[in-house]
């Protein structure tokens, strides 16, 4: 009895401490192929794209990173927006407070392009803080302040990419 409740509290606690397949891969990828890519980089004075491709039962999602030799592994590893965490934030902190949809949202920033948003989403938003506050949205203001604390910039930006590409969610529109 004493061997099989050391045995039921043993195997959870191993589960715990066992790293995901991204977490090995990530491991991986940091310890051997990107150290070799710098190598070569060093050698030959160039520059190379990484793609990244995560695939699930819903979606498929490209990351591209591009690696020159000035660049450190943390400048390489930028952090990639990721658009249903986008429309999660956006809905919390502008959609529902608000009362802003993001068809609305995007007229009112008066972005029609994808490089309008990087504009506005320069310098951590500044830009479109500014818009916001002469268009008079202070609600979506506190809203993108909270985003911004959250460090989800980049995922609003994914998401609004997304809805300038017609990917509009049902419920934002």
């Amino acid at each position: 009895m004493n061997k099989n409740s050391l045995l039921m509290f043993i195997l959870p606690v191993s589960f715990l401490l066992a790293a995901t397949p991204s977490e090995i891969i990530k491991k991986d990828f940091n310890s051997k192929i990107l150290p070799q890519i710098v190598k070569d980089l060093d050698k030959n004075g160039e520059s190379i794209v990484i793609l990244r491709i995560y695939k699930t039962q819903k979606s498929v999602t490209l990351k591209t990173y591009k690696v020159q030799q000035t660049l450190s592994v943390s400048e390489l590893l930028v952090k990639e927006g990721d658009y249903s965490q986008g429309y999660k934030y956006y809905t919390k902190y502008i959609l529902k407070p608000s009362q802003i949809k993001v068809t609305d949202f995007v007229k009112i920033i008066g972005a029609k392009t994808d490089k309008d948003l990087d504009e506005l989403f320069a310098n951590n938003a500044e830009k479109l803080i500014q818009v916001l506050k002469e268009q008079k949205q202070f609600i979506a203001v506190k809203g993108l302040e909270k985003i911004i604390k959250k460090d989800r910039l980049n995922d609003l930006k994914a998401f609004l990419k997304g809805v300038l590409a017609g990917k509009v969610p049902a419920s934002c529109s």
